[in-house]
């Protein structure tokens, strides 16, 4: 795949910044044009897809939501964290929090959004009853009150100096106190949804009362669920869709080639990862684990499969790209020799496992299995990859199964040790528990101090890469396309589609 330039990924994402920076806004910025119709192919959607946020799984249900829906803050493309409902937030000790919300925001049902709609959203994902895949980061709220007509007041039950990125999470979408009618949801964000079959399509059309003067700018939107990847490059190619996601990796240099098409990447936002399930057998076993680890040919995974648009992982959640990152752990390789001594020590000669695997994970995600299960042999595991449809693969077989495959998104490091792999959180897809990792997680989220807080958060990174549940071979960089017709899409640190608010961000040129 030698048509990418050849860049260092620091240096890429340096110049990926400085064009997220300097070019849409500062190119663009004087010449954006209202109207016209948006079209998105897409995949990530499926038939069991609901608009609750509590439920959202997969990009489709997050594009929609924060089209219709706003955040109480929002994650620029460059990383930033910056106000959004919420105009100011301040706290002294990062337990007790004061937010305060913007005035004169309307729903679209002519609501004015204060400070009663952003408990009620907030307790959506708390408590004992709630359903919500983010309850593990809003449990940390021990106490939440409207204060002021236009301020929230929240108690944690610990120090958290990074809390605030907890509402740029995808399912912290905004919506009137009382709603529940979420097959119609309605927010304050720049679109009303016209229609939503799952699995099948969405309508939207601008919302013309948006209290953002710089955001919304297409009038209407058609979104098509096209979760196979040739027909999504088709309706690309033919002008039926203006902007596509997850572009096969093959096809990337020939969009770089089109002067109709252009390619949209988006460095390092997502680690792909195989599940040891931590309740089931034989994945219960650390050595086991370990021999799966040492079993995965990742160079093979990046070079063969990925083209080099990635770095490779080293099985904890943490890109090489974070602040965080631990450099001073061991680079894990394929070892066969390795792996067959961990085998060994868990009384086996060889290792036979089903590798459930879907492109409901990742596009790549068949490609991947069947390199991991072409290698692993040497190293004395006999991998049978079986290929679930994407349509209904996070309900029928993840966390279902022993050994799956999964994606998972950039997010602040604390909420992604949380989420993945804290004692109870309803996504922790492994149903892994270490009690000295919990304990260092509290510690550090308390830690004000971020050498120390950083050195904490390299403890737990040590912790997964040598006990922990995830087989992370590479982190990938997303791959969105799109119609050179289309300005003002920015790729983003956070996920494609520029961090799923391409609908807002974007306008048409003729």
């Amino acid at each position: 795949m030698s048509d990418f330039p050849t860049l260092d990924r620091r240096g890429f994402l340096a110049a990926t910044a400085a064009t997220a920076l300097m070019m849409p806004f500062g190119a663009y910025a004087a010449t954006p044009r209202k109207g016209g119709e948006l079209r998105i192919a897409m995949a990530g959607g499926s038939s069991d897809n609901s608009l609750d946020p509590r439920a959202f799984t997969q990009q489709v249900q997050r594009v929609i939501g924060v089209a219709v829906c706003n955040q109480l803050v929002e994650i620029l493309p460059d990383g930033q964290l910056v106000p959004e409902l919420a105009e100011s937030w301040e706290s002294s000790d990062a337990v007790n929090w004061v937010l305060r919300i913007r005035k004169d925001v309307p729903f679209h049902n002519g609501k004015i959004l204060d400070a009663e709609d952003v408990v009620y959203s907030i307790n959506l994902h708390r408590g004992e009853g709630s359903t919500s895949g983010a309850k593990s980061l809003f449990d940390a709220i021990v106490e939440v009150s409207a204060s002021d007509t236009h301020e929230v007041t929240l108690k944690l039950g610990g120090a958290n100096a990074e809390f605030m990125h907890t509402f740029a999470d995808y399912h912290a979408m905004v919506v009137p106190a009382g709603f529940e009618d979420w097959s119609n949801l309605i927010g304050t964000g720049g679109y009303v949804l016209e229609d939503f079959v799952p699995g099948v399509r969405a309508t939207l059309n601008r919302n013309p009362d948006y209290w953002k003067s710089d955001r919304a700018y297409v009038e209407r939107v058609v979104l098509t669920v096209t979760n196979d990847a040739t027909a999504r490059l088709s309706a690309l190619q033919s002008g039926s869709a203006d902007i596509i996601n997850q572009l096969d990796r093959k096809v990337a240099p020939f969009i770089m080639r089109s002067d109709a098409l252009e390619l949209v990447r988006s460095p390092g936002a997502v680690h792909w990862t195989f599940i040891c399930a931590f309740n089931a057998e034989p994945t219960n076993d650390n050595h086991v684990r370990q021999a799966l680890k040492y079993g995965c040919d990742r160079q093979a995974m990046l070079d063969v499969v990925m083209g080099g648009l990635g770095s490779l992982g080293n099985d904890h959640p943490i890109s090489p790209d974070s602040q965080y990152y631990n450099g001073a752990l061991e680079q894990r390789h394929f070892d066969p020799d390795r792996a067959k001594y961990h085998l060994k020590e868990a009384g086996l000669d060889e290792l036979s496992l089903e590798l459930y695997t879907s492109e409901a994970a990742l596009p790549e995600a068949v490609s991947l299995s069947e390199v991991y299960q072409s290698k692993a042999g040497g190293a004395g595991i006999n991998l049978q990859v079986v290929r679930r449809p994407a349509d209904g693969y996070w309900t029928d077989t993840w966390m279902k199964r022993p050994f799956t495959v999964s994606s998972w998104l950039n997010r602040p490091v604390d909420q992604t040790f949380s989420l993945i792999y804290g004692t109870g959180s309803s996504w922790n897809e492994s149903y892994w528990s270490n009690a000295r990792f919990d304990a260092l997680l509290a510690e550090g989220k308390g830690t004000l101090d971020f050498e120390k807080r950083k050195e904490i958060y390299g403890e737990l990174q040590a912790i997964l890469h040598d006990e922990g549940p995830s087989v992370i071979p590479v982190f990938a960089d997303f791959l969105d396309a799109r119609s050179t017709r289309i300005k003002g899409f920015e790729p983003s640190s956070v996920s494609d589609l520029s961090g799923d608010r391409v609908i807002e961000r974007v306008w048409i040129e003729d």
